[in-house]
């Protein structure tokens, strides 16, 4: 739309429509054209009231606080002059119903004109009449049917001698005990106001828009529990609930530890003194208070580059980091302040890597840092929220439990540098390789036996080699496991036999590259003449995919690794090939050691130094070399006679 047509569009307003704009103080600027998608907010509750804004094109959402209804204002209409005339913060919030088109105006402009135009002052009276009280309801109360028998009076007064009543006491029957009085429970109504909310937002009922709630055509549409609320579980309260004081001795937190009011502090959970489970804690109370789906909490890396996952409402082994400086996390990071992003896809800084707490889809996501009393960032909550509108109290709310939660992430408790840390590391991959191998291995093997099973039947040669690859992935996932374990404990014990090479790397490379897939690399294959060798072919599997997955971690997504074979001397060489640009030819030397770490804190070395420790094993070697870019794997081989 032109300026022109921007000022035309003004001049039609109900705001001026009729008036001279020569004639008041008022002068165009485009500069205070608004441009709002569907969700977009206008303003919210609780915010100053610095504008009235003129509907050019679109529709807005109006929701008073003081009214039990939706309001919705078309193009030529005007919102948000109310709370201006009574000089107080906005008590309504405004919410584009669709793509629009806004003209604001300040609120000094919008007063001085209201003093000099009686045209103008008769705009804003008309438009208050339009917003109708809510009716009170009248209530017939029904005569008394019951006949009584009317006392009979004395046509003359009765005359009393007062001093007779002077020593009187009164029958002890007759005195009432106020403190044996029961009065039944007060059955709380239920936030009208938050229903309403809450059912448009998910139906977008347009019949709504002229209606009040008690229309009885509309009734059927509505369901509005007779539960006590105070009686209800805390998840299904409202989402926010202001100030909460804690006045019992002792506090249950969400994961059932117990703690004692003197371990919280100025908190509003219990200190459990394990930075995991504090997490997992934080994250639940958000959820609760803010009626969210799911959460992701991430604390700020020692060296202040990445977030490291703390917990997750989707648990995995495998924890994940995510970027500082990119999404609108990075956004947060930087400014240090909660935000609500409604409708996030269609933010500019929205980046899915790392903005996404569980792959999340749904309508607006919650980001919630964390900061100390130096102003100092030192973690971030993503919570994933189906609300479309919130007000400035939530956001008040939920900031003064950010800032209470705090104190939960000690420094005593905060992961330190993992460069700096020497681990007894056999120890801790023997435990934890023990402890999934035990897990694993049960349901890999029943897997495995149900795969036996259907390849005995008469199925499609497609679906039979399905239950193939399945069988063959279950064995991989032990054959890893086991491989780890065998690197922990030093065990060199290997199961050698002869088979044709090249048949074996077929089958493997099948397997082996459905894993480099997942990894967004591509994987290519080129075999020499093929001969026989004496490999541990479970173990060479195991060695090949820890290669894969080394190069998979230094190479950028979209790369590729390539596997080819050549004979020289008795020699079968395996060359591997990758795409790297991270990797110069001074860290080769250091390659295979375990205790190796990236820039992001991943240990990337022990991928290596255990594909280095199965190879030996087997009387094979493999040696390293740089391949300006990427970097060569090569693994000899004895050929068998």
């Amino acid at each position: 739309m032109s300026s022109n047509k921007y000022l035309e569009a003004i001049k039609e307003n109900d705001l001026f429509r009729g008036i001279d704009l020569k004639s008041i103080n008022f002068s165009y600027d485009s500069k205070r054209i608004m441009e709002l998608k569907e969700g977009d907010l206008v303003y919210s509750s609780g915010q100053p009231a610095d504008f009235v804004y003129l509907i050019l094109d679109g529709e807005v959402k109006l929701k008073l606080t003081t009214v039990k209804r939706l309001f919705f204002k078309k193009a030529k209409e005007f919102v948000g002059e109310k709370e201006i005339i009574a000089g107080t913060e906005r008590n309504s919030s405004a919410l584009a119903n669709s793509n629009c088109t806004l003209y604001k105006i300040d609120a000094d402009v919008l007063k001085n004109n209201l003093d000099s135009s009686a045209n103008l002052q008769s705009r804003i009276n008309s438009e208050d009449e339009t917003v109708p009280e809510v009716p009170v309801m009248e209530f017939n109360i029904p005569p008394v049917t019951q006949e009584k028998a009317t006392p009979a009076f004395s046509a003359e007064p009765q005359k009393f001698d007062l001093n007779q009543f002077k020593d009187f006491e009164p029958d002890k029957k007759t005195v009432v005990d106020i403190d044996n009085i029961k009065v039944s429970h007060y059955q709380r109504e239920p936030d009208l106001d938050d229903i309403i909310q809450e059912k448009y937002l998910m139906s977008d009922n347009h019949s709504l828009k002229n209606q009040l709630l008690d229309n009885e055509n509309d009734a059927g549409s509505w369901i509005i529990t007779e539960t006590n609320l105070d009686n209800l579980p805390s998840s299904k309260k409202s989402s926010f609930h202001g100030n909460e004081k804690i006045e019992v001795d002792e506090i249950i937190t969400p994961s059932g530890r117990k703690g004692t009011v003197s371990e919280t502090t100025d908190t509003l959970i219990a200190n459990t003194g394990d930075l995991q489970l504090n997490g997992k804690n934080i994250i639940e109370f958000l959820l609760q208070k803010t009626n969210s789906l799911v959460g992701a909490l991430y604390v700020v890396s020692p060296d202040k580059t990445y977030l490291d996952e703390l917990y997750q409402t989707t648990e995995s082994i495998y924890k994940g980091k995510k970027s500082l400086k990119t999404g609108i996390t990075g956004a947060v990071a930087k400014d240090k302040k909660i935000r609500y992003v409604v409708s996030f896809q269609k933010d500019v800084n929205f980046d899915p890597e790392t903005d996404l707490p569980n792959n999340f889809s749904g309508e607006t996501l919650i980001f919630v840092p964390f900061v100390d009393e130096k102003n100092e960032l030192i973690a971030i909550a993503q919570l994933g929220n189906n609300e479309k509108m919130f007000t400035k109290s939530e956001e008040n709310n939920l900031k003064e439990y950010a800032a209470k939660l705090v104190g939960l992430f000690k420094p005593d408790q905060m992961p330190v540098q993992k460069a700096s840390v020497k681990i007894a590391l056999s120890t801790d991959i023997t435990q934890f390789a023990k402890f999934l191998l035990n897990d694993v291995k049960a349901p890999m093997l029943t897997v495995r036996h149900y795969s036996s099973i259907l390849s005995r039947f008469e199925l499609a040669d497609e679906i039979k080699k399905v239950i193939s690859l399945l069988s063959a992935q279950a064995n991989k996932v032990i054959d890893l496991i086991q491989g780890t374990l065998d690197y922990s404990e030093k065990n060199t014990k290997v199961k050698l036999e002869t088979v044709n090479f090249n048949e074996f790397m077929e089958q493997s490379l099948n397997v082996l590259s459905e894993y480099v897939e997942s990894r967004n690399v591509k994987l290519f294959k080129k075999l020499s003449v093929d001969t026989k060798v004496r490999i541990d072919t479970r173990k060479f599997y195991v060695a090949c995919f820890y290669i894969s997955k080394f190069a998979c971690d230094v190479m950028k997504s979209g790369s590729n690794i390539y596997f080819s074979s050549e004979l020289s001397d008795n020699t079968l060489k395996l060359i591997i090939k990758d795409e790297n640009k991270t990797i110069k030819e001074s860290d080769i030397d250091n390659l295979f050691n375990p205790n190796l770490f990236n820039d992001s804190g991943d240990n990337i070395g022990l991928s290596l130094a255990i594909a280095k420790f199965i190879i030996e094993a087997m009387n094979a070697n493999i040696k390293l070399q740089f391949n300006n870019p990427g970097l060569l794997y090569q693994i000899s081989i004895p050929v068998s006679s």
